[in-house]
C-alpha cells in the first residue's frame, strides 16, 4: 500500500504558546530540527515567504520526529517553520544532506527582524545568493530567531537537516564528501576489474557483473548529485533495478528453472522501459501528456519506490525457488543478494520516514549493503573463475598427455613403416630381383630351341621387373620422408619425363599452387593419387599414339585438381567399361577418398582429372 505523502505526520493544530524553540548549547554538535518543525503545503507553489510568514503558526501543521525531516513522493512545494535560540556567541549554519530536491530556500529572521535569504538548487532568483556547496551550508548568523525553508521537489527523500558551527559544518562536508568519493571509487575500481576480465576470460557472467557495477556507479552519481545523470538516461534507479534483475536471472539460470519466474521478472522490468518509451513519444506532441504506469501505480496506492520493491520481491522469490532446487550451488549468492535487498529495501522504506526503523544511516544504508553484496559477488565470480581456470588446465594437462601418446604412436608408426619398407627393398625387392635376374640367364642358355620356356621365361622376367617397380613404389610411400606434398610432386613430374620421353612424347608439368598452400596428404592418399597417376602415364605411353601429355595442377573451390591430358587417338568411353585400368582408378579413388573423372573421344584425345575435396593446409 503506498503510505501518505507525508508519513507518521502528527494530525491536528498544535497552538501557538506550545511551540518547542531550538536551543544551541554546543555549536560545535549536529543539533536535528525536526522536533521543531512545522510544515506548510503549497500545491499552486504560488506563496512566498512574506505571505507564509503572516500565517499563524496555527495554519501549519507539527512534525514531530527525533532527528529526520523526511518525507515521501511529492508533487507540492513543501514550507518548513521553526524557532531557534541561540546560547551560545558562534555563528551558525544551517546544514542539508542534499537529496532530490529542485530547489532549496532558506529564509532568516534574526531578533532584529531582519530578513536574508539563500537558495541552492535551480532557478536562482537574482536577488537571492546562490549556495553552491554539498551539501548545501546556509550561514544563519549569531542571532537567528525564525527559519523559513521552502523545498520544491518531485521526490524528497530523508533529509537530515541540522544546525552548528562553521567548523561543524565544514567537518559535516568533508566527512559526507570522503565517504562518498570513497564509496564512489570502490564500485569505479570493481567495476574496471571485472569489465578487464570479463574480457581476458571471456566469461559472459563476469560481462554481466560489469555490467551492473555499471548501473550501480550511474545510479550512486546521480543519488549524490555527482553528475545529473537522469538528464540524460532513463532514471537511473530504474537502471540499476533492471541490470540487477539481469544479473540475478543468468546468475541462477533461472530460465532453466522455471521460465514463469523468469519472464514475471523480465516482464516487469520490460513494463516500466515500454512505458518510459511510449510516454517519451506522446510528449514530443503532447508534453503534459501523464505517465500511464504511474498514473496506475497511484491508483493502485503504490509509488515508483514500491513498484521497485515489488521487483526485487520477485527476485527474492526466484532466488527462494532456485535455492529449494540447487541450494548448495547458490547459498553464498543468496546471502549476498538478501544483504542488499535488505539494506534496499530500509534504504525505500527510509522515503516514508518509518520511525521505528534505525536512523542512521537512514537512507544511505544500501551503500555499505551494495558494497558488502558486490564483494561477496567478486568472491564469488573469482571463485568460479578460479575453478574454470583449474579445469582449463586440467583439461589442457589432459591434452597435452594425450597429443604426447599420440606423438608416441606416430614414431611408432614410422618405425614400422621404416620396418616395412626396409624389409620390402632388401628381402622382397632382392629376391624379384634375382628371380629376374635368373631368368634373363635361363633365357640366354635356352636360346631359341625351346620358344615355350622362352615365352614362360619372358613372362617371368616381365612380372618380376613390374613387381619391382610396384615394390618400390610402395616403398616410396611408405618412408615417412616423402610425407610432404612437395615431394609426391617431385616424384610425379619426375616419373612422366621417364616414362613419356623414352616414347619421344613431349610432357608439360604445370603447377599453379604455391607449396604453402598445398594440402597435406595421408599416406593412403598420397600412395593412391601417385599410383593412378603413373597408371594413366603409362596407358598414354602404351595405347594412346599422343606427342604431347600436359599435366596442370590448380585449386579450385577447395578442392586440388590433377589434370592430365594428351593429344592422342582417345578412345569411347562408353565401350571401354570393362576395361581393369577404369577399374582400377575408380577402386583407388574410393580407397584414397578422391575423384577422378575421364573424358575422352575417338580422334580428341583424353583428359583424366583427380579432384581431392575439402583440402586441409
Amino acid at each position: 500500500m503506498r503510505l501518505p505523502i507525508f508519513i507518521l505526520l502528527i494530525v491536528g493544530l498544535t497552538p501557538t504558546w506550545a511551540q518547542k524553540i531550538l536551543t544551541i548549547t554546543d555549536a560545535q554538535k549536529a543539533n536535528p530540527i525536526a522536533t521543531y518543525v512545522y510544515f506548510l503545503k503549497d500545491a499552486t507553489h504560488t506563496l512566498t515567504a512574506e505571505q507564509v510568514a503572516r500565517y499563524p503558526l496555527d495554519s501549519f501543521q507539527a512534525l514531530n520526529q527525533k532527528e529526520i525531516v523526511g518525507f515521501g513522493y511529492f508533487t507540492e512545494k513543501i514550507w518548513l517553520r521553526f524557532e531557534v535560540k541561540n546560547s551560545t556567541s558562534e555563528d551558525l549554519y544551517l546544514i542539508h544532506s542534499f537529496r532530490g530536491f529542485r530547489r532549496i530556500e532558506v529564509i532568516i529572521m534574526d531578533e532584529k527582524e531582519q530578513q536574508r535569504a539563500f537558495q541552492a538548487g535551480l532557478k536562482t532568483p537574482a536577488f537571492y545568493q546562490q549556495v553552491l556547496t554539498r551539501p548545501p551550508i546556509f550561514p544563519m548568523g549569531s542571532y537567528p530567531k525564525v527559519i523559513y525553508i521552502s523545498i520544491v521537489s518531485g521526490n524528497a527523500y530523508g533529509d537530515y537537516i541540522h544546525i552548528g558551527n562553521l567548523e561543524h559544518a565544514l567537518a559535516y562536508q568533508k566527512n559526507n564528501t570522503i565517504w562518498q568519493s570513497f564509496s564512489l571509487g570502490i564500485f569505479v575500481l570493481v567495476f574496471v576489474y571485472a569489465f578487464i576480465f570479463s574480457i581476458r576470460l571471456r566469461d559472459s557472467l563476469i560481462g554481466w557483473y560489469a555490467l551492473l557495477m555499471f548501473s550501480i556507479i550511474t545510479f550512486y552519481l546521480d543519488f549524490y548529485a555527482f553528475l545529473p545523470v537522469s538528464k540524460y538516461i532513463i532514471a537511473p534507479p530504474f537502471i540499476y533495478q533492471l541490470c540487477w534483475s539481469l544479473f540475478h536471472v543468468k546468475f541462477l539460470n533461472l530460465r532453466f528453472y522455471s521460465k514463469t519466474l523468469y519472464w514475471a521478472i523480465m516482464g516487469l522490468n520490460g513494463l516500466y522501459f515500454m512505458n518510459w518509451i511510449v510516454t517519451k513519444m506522446i510528449r514530443l506532441v503532447d508534453n503534459n501528456f501523464p505517465s500511464l504506469l504511474y498514473r496506475l501505480l497511484f491508483w493502485l496506492k503504490i509509488d515508483w519506490g514500491g513498484y521497485i520493491l515489488i521487483v526485487l520481491f520477485m527476485l527474492l522469490i526466484g532466488l527462494v525457488y532456485v535455492s529449494i532446487k540447487n541450494f548448495k550451488q547458490v547459498w553464498v549468492y543468496g546471502v549476498a543478494f538478501s544483504i542488499s535487498l535488505i539494506a534496499m529495501i530500509i534504504s525505500m522504506f527510509a522515503l516514508y520516514n518509518i520511525s521505528w526503523l534505525p536512523f542512521i544511516p537512514y537512507n544511505n544504508l544500501f551503500v555499505p549493503g551494495t558494497l558488502i553484496e558486490i564483494t561477496m559477488l567478486g568472491y564469488i565470480l573469482a571463485q568460479r573463475a578460479g575453478q574454470q581456470r583449474r579445469e582449463q588446465a586440467q583439461t589442457q594437462q589432459q591434452l597435452i598427455a594425450q597429443l604426447r601418446e599420440n606423438l608416441r604412436q606416430q614414431n611408432k608408426l614410422r618405425q614400422i613403416r621404416d620396418e616395412i619398407a626396409r624389409d620390402l627393398h632388401d628381402e622382397v625387392g632382392a629376391t624379384l630381383t634375382s628371380i629376374a635376374t635368373s631368368a634373363k640367364v635361363i633365357q640366354k642358355k635356352v636360346g631359341t630351341k625351346n620358344l615355350e620356356a622362352n615365352s614362360i621365361l619372358s613372362q617371368i622376367k616381365t612380372d618380376s621387373e613390374e613387381a619391382i617397380h610396384t615394390i618400390r613404389d610402395t616403398v616410396w610411400a611408405l618412408n615417412p620422408d616423402n610425407d610432404t606434398p612437395e615431394k609426391l610432386l617431385e616424384k610425379m613430374r619426375a616419373v612422366g619425363f621417364k616414362l613419356l620421353t623414352t616414347h619421344d612424347i613431349s610432357f608439360v608439368f604445370e603447377n599453379e599452387v604455391p607449396a604453402t598452400q598445398l594440402p597435406i596428404f595421408t599416406m593412403e592418399q598420397r600412395r593412391n593419387l601417385y599410383l593412378v597417376y603413373k597408371e594413366a602415364l603409362h596407358n598414354i605411353a602404351k595405347h594412346a599414339h599422343a606427342t604431347t601429355v600436359q599435366v596442370r595442377i590448380y585449386q579450385q573451390d577447395n578442392a586440388l585438381h590433377i589434370r592430365i591430358s594428351d593429344d592422342g587417338q582417345g578412345f569411347d568411353c562408353s565401350k571401354n567399361t570393362d576395361g581393369n585400368g577404369l577399374k582400377n582408378f575408380q577402386k583407388r579413388a574410393k580407397e584414397g577418398g578422391f575423384e577422378v573423372n575421364i573424358s575422352s573421344g575417338e580422334g580428341i584425345g583424353t583428359i583424366i582429372e583427380m579432384i581431392v575435396n575439402n583440402i586441409k593446409k
